[in-house]
């Protein structure tokens, strides 16, 4: 369940601040821009800890701490295949303006802010984003390749564009009407030689299901919900029973949300009814004697006098599957309507 970020346990507004302030006083901001100039360089593995062994990193506590570091209207394309940022710490980092295409991200963006970013062609491999706010950010043909996880983070105007994501990595996220999940695509763009698992599609889905309803969106909440359950049946049944009882929530029902395919069910065994009947006592006289028993108003049932035991008993199960179908279909109306409130 989603928690308000300033209300998270391991938020401390005094840490953020003082990450933050280091980087604006003093010989704050000369660090910044060298570390910054690192980076437009192609940052690669390691890249602080020869300046950090020499002593020539100021107040960084380690060789991969930049933690509260503005980063601020850059465009930086990294080289193709070189760890751009491995292990660094980008905890209460503020990143606005910017793009980076094809890095490679095995980093720690806890309470980090990004706004108005792309990623373009990057890899993230053991990332973790916590508490953090994404807005207007953009993921384009990226690659989430393993144990990667936005944890508790809020998600306004964001796109996730043709990613390769084998597993979920929303985890309790808030998301707004505007933020998109394309669905994964089946391998990576890079060299890798991984497919994706379809068995991993309905917990992925349910985490962005999840997302929606945290941030009140329960049309789209209820579509992922749909689409859990689908995938659920199709990848993740234990046995055909288990499968064949999914297909038919599914048809019938629309796993609980589809209330209009239970009215068009409804709608098929009336049909049905009445054509068995019109054999015996024409069109009209059965349309209202159909819609009699299956409506329980009795309409015409005079006319079953003449009729042989078979259509009587069929009378009989019209009005029983038309109770059911008539209380199922309110039933799921019900179950819609209180999502939304």
């Amino acid at each position: 369940m989603f928690t308000p970020i300033h209300l998270l346990p391991r938020f401390e507004p005094e840490k953020s601040g003082l990450y933050q302030h280091r980087w604006e006083k003093d010989q704050g901001p000369a660090l910044r821009e060298k570390v910054l100039e690192m980076i437009r360089e192609g940052a690669g593995e390691d890249f602080l800890q020869s300046d950090f062994e020499n002593h020539k990193l100021g107040f960084l506590e380690s060789q991969w701490d930049l933690k509260g570091i503005n980063i601020f209207g850059e465009d930086v394309t990294f080289p193709m295949g070189q760890d751009s940022f491995e292990a660094i710490d980008f905890s209460y980092a503020q990143f606005y303006h910017s793009k980076f295409r094809r890095a490679v991200f095995n980093t720690n963006f806890s309470f980090a802010r990004i706004y108005n970013c792309e990623f373009i062609d990057c890899v993230y491999s053991l990332s973790s984003f916590y508490g953090a706010t994404l807005e207007k950010v953009k993921f384009i043909n990226c690659e989430f390749i393993e144990h990667n996880a936005l944890t508790n983070c809020a998600l306004k105007e964001v796109t996730f564009k043709n990613c390769f994501v084998p597993e979920n990595i929303f985890i309790d996220c808030c998301f707004d009407a505007n933020t998109r999940v394309s669905d994964p695509i089946n391998k990576p763009h890079g060299r890798m030689k991984i497919e994706f698992e379809k068995k991993k599609e309905a917990e992925i889905f349910q985490g962005i299901k999840e997302a929606y309803a945290a941030g009140g969106i329960t049309k789209r909440a209820r579509t992922y919900f749909f689409r859990q359950n689908q995938s659920t049946t199709r990848y993740n049944s234990a046995d055909w029973r288990e499968t064949f009882f999914g297909y038919f929530l599914e048809y019938l029902t629309g796993y609980g949300v589809r209330p209009l395919r239970v009215l068009m069910a409804l709608f098929v065994l009336l049909a049905f009814s009445v054509v068995i009947f019109s054999r015996q006592v024409g069109f009209e006289n059965a349309l209202i004697l159909a819609a009699g028993g299956f409506f329980t108003f009795g309409g015409r049932i005079d006319l079953l006098n003449n009729l042989s035991i078979w259509y009587k008993l069929w009378y009989v199960c019209t009005g029983f599957l038309g109770l059911i179908l008539t209380a199922l279909y309110v039933t799921v109306w019900a179950n819609v309507w209180l999502r939304e409130r």
